[in-house]
């Protein structure tokens, strides 16, 4: 009888550290998991955080508000064009405006992601060669047609690997950018 007791004390204790461990690996992953809202909180209170790292839902749901925030302006001033065209002019202002607030924290949220992948932000200033480019050409700079149409699609094939690069699972061991 003694061995039956001990054997269910034993049984007892793993199922009991098997809801403990369960109930931890909930924990965390719901601390992994960010919500919509407390992404594009953290995407404005890190506005010129640049160093950390930023999960993959953190970067896609900031993402996703710069998508609808950005479409959602263009869209309001195009169907307003017939209506009230100093309406639209303003609408087309505010788009303007709100892409110049958001450029810097996707830059930060963007080097998060590339940290919490285990990649270096350095890659972030090949973005910043291209961008340069894209607004000295037209203005400053008579570039041939075929050198712009070449550099636009580099530009174009670098932002599917930096979107490929984005979607990489986060490095937990070996990662120097995390605390």
């Amino acid at each position: 009888m003694p061995i039956k007791k001990q054997i269910v004390k034993k049984s007892n204790k793993t199922v009991a550290q098997r809801k403990v461990a369960k109930s931890v690996a909930r924990t965390e992953k719901r601390s992994k998991c960010v919500s919509f809202g407390r992404a594009v909180s953290n995407f404005f209170k890190k506005y010129f955080q640049f160093d950390g790292v930023a999960t993959r839902a953190e970067y896609w749901w900031a993402m996703l508000f710069v998508v609808i925030g950005v479409v959602g302006l263009l869209t309001a001033s195009w169907f307003l064009q017939g209506v009230n065209l100093l309406f639209s002019s303003f609408i087309a202002m505010m788009w303007l405006l709100f892409c110049t607030v958001v450029i810097v924290p996707i830059w930060a949220v963007m080097a998060r992601r590339l940290h919490d992948a285990g990649f270096t932000a350095r890659l972030l200033y090949i973005n910043l060669v291209f961008l340069v480019y894209s607004i000295l050409v037209p203005w400053v700079i008579a570039a041939p047609l075929r050198i712009s149409s070449i550099i636009g699609w580099l530009d174009f094939c670098w932002g599917i690997v930096m979107l490929v690069l984005a979607c990489f699972p986060s490095k937990t061991q070996n990662n120097p950018y995390r605390d």
